[in-house]
């Protein structure tokens, strides 16, 4: 019965993430999700059980008003199904499209806490080790154990806010932004290419290793922090609810620029015209 056309979770994730960030929820929101709710519980009436046998009664007199009684019920569970289900999706779809609405907005609003969050990172990320090996830090020393704490909550902290835009993200349509690396462009963007970079494979001898090793430490908060707060080429700021898929349009211009090199060591000049032209567009 309840189909794609009723689904409301990707909405109400995005709701529950902004109710958490104190973000404004128009009142006409979970007003209609009370009518989903409504809508949803009709659609699912269950019809009384059937009789066993303490239930059979003294005459047939009981009996006849019994049955009357049940097939009524039967009739009204029916009933409310049937309405139930046509009302879910007209009030789904409105409720996700006022959800939709909303989540420019709500994206919008985690960049000023994400940026002091960021802030907060740069100084300690220069506080730790050049390698952030666990194992190899004394964590008895506090001029590292202490930044370490703290940037663990922040890294936590973070992930949350990226965790938010996400749910939001996907009850905006946006789900799939930015193809394969959609994570990375959420918090991070690339360099615009240019001649020089391509020619001397700025990509593949600093961004690529870059972007590798962050995907290697998706399990590892901190240091998946640390790296964007301490790279020189990609820049962490969360995206704006369409910068996931300009930041993606950057990377194919890097591709695209790097076919055009060439792999000869020195591309010759007709190899930089056609670097040219790729990064034109």
């Amino acid at each position: 019965m309840i189909g794609f056309g009723h689904d409301t979770g990707k909405a109400r994730k995005a709701v529950t993430a902004a109710e958490r960030r104190g973000l404004p929820i128009p009142e006409d929101i979970p007003a209609t999700a009370a009518m989903v709710d409504v809508a949803v519980n009709a659609a699912h009436m269950k019809a009384p059980e059937r009789p066993t046998r303490d239930d059979v009664p003294a005459t047939a007199e009981e009996l006849a008003t019994l049955i009357d009684e049940r097939a009524h019920a039967w009739r009204i569970a029916a009933s409310h199904r049937e309405v139930g289900a046509d009302f879910l999706e007209p009030i789904a779809r409105r409720y996700n499209a006022l959800v939709r609405a909303q989540v420019p907005g709500w994206i919008r609003a985690l960049q000023p806490e994400f940026n002091g969050l960021i802030k907060q990172l740069r100084p300690l990320a220069k506080k730790l080790p050049a390698q952030l090996d666990k194992h190899l830090i004394d964590w008895n020393d506090p001029a590292v154990s202490t930044p370490w704490a703290r940037v663990e909550g922040i890294a936590l902290q973070l992930d949350q806010i990226v965790a938010d835009r996400s749910d939001m993200a996907k009850a905006g349509d946006l789900q799939g932004e930015g193809g394969n690396d959609a994570k990375l462009y959420a918090v991070a963007k690339l360099p615009d290419p240019t001649v020089q970079g391509v020619v001397q494979h700025l990509m593949r001898t600093h961004i690529g290793p870059e972007i590798h090793e962050w995907k290697e430490l998706k399990w590892d908060p901190v240091r998946r922090w640390v790296l964007l707060a301490r790279s020189e080429h990609l820049t962490i700021e969360l995206a704006t609810p369409d910068e996931v898929r300009q930041r993606a349009a950057v990377r194919e211009r890097w591709t695209d620029a790097l076919m055009a090199r060439g792999v000869a060591p020195l591309p010759t000049p007709k190899a930089i015209k056609a670097i040219e032209s790729a990064l034109r567009g």
